[in-house]
């Protein structure tokens, strides 16, 4: 196994953790944000629904009070032919862009990566330490092969450059702050946060 220690492999097994925890908080970000457009168009529905349901049966008298710039029978019924084609191409994006698929897919690649670091988190703390170098190397290319697989499944959860800029500079930090915790638990991480959400602003 090319002449590696135990340690040398644990070292390896960690770098694999640690790059897995990026991939993961990628598959957070793309899943919250898949999310969020999947939850503002199922609103956007909800709305145009809610308007052609009202739309449909008020009284014409009571548009006119409401000041709006449709009152008449048929510019109501252009208004609610419109909204009713508006639920319509909505109701047909999520198939076309494939936003249910993907943002199920990030989650469960949330789910994966975070069973892969755990694993690697079992070697290091407990498997490594009645290795001998020989089953040490064997575990490293087990979970390297494992790594590989993962990355594969996850190939086309790219981002833009600037976005995963940010992605793993909050991943960082969030690793630098969970350290942190770990040699003193009562500090506080009030600056983390407000650190963290000035940087995605800007």
């Amino acid at each position: 196994m090319g002449g590696k220690t135990v340690e040398d492999c644990v070292n390896e097994v960690n770098n694999l953790a640690d790059k897995a925890g990026l991939s993961r908080e990628i598959c957070a970000y793309q899943y919250r944000k898949y999310k969020w457009i999947s939850t503002g168009l199922s609103l956007a529905i909800l709305l145009f629904s809610a308007s052609i349901a009202f739309l449909s049966i008020v009284d014409p008298d009571i548009l006119i009070s409401l000041s709006l710039p449709f009152h008449d029978q048929q510019d109501t019924r252009n208004v609610i032919a419109f909204l009713g084609f508006l639920i319509f191409v909505i109701s047909f994006s999520d198939k076309i862009l494939n936003l249910t698929a993907t943002m199920n897919k990030n989650e469960q690649g949330m789910k994966i990566f975070t069973d892969f670091i755990r694993d690697c988190h079992t070697f290091r703390d407990v498997g490594s330490k009645d290795c001998d170098e020989t089953s040490a190397g064997l575990k490293l290319e087990s979970i390297k092969e494992q790594y590989s697989y993962l990355n594969q499944v996850m190939s086309s959860n790219t981002l833009f450059s600037k976005t995963f800029l940010k992605v793993k500079k909050s991943y960082k930090m969030k690793t630098r702050v969970s350290r942190m915790l770990d040699g003193d638990p009562n500090i506080s991480i009030n600056k983390y946060y407000r650190m963290r959400i000035w940087e995605w602003l800007f």
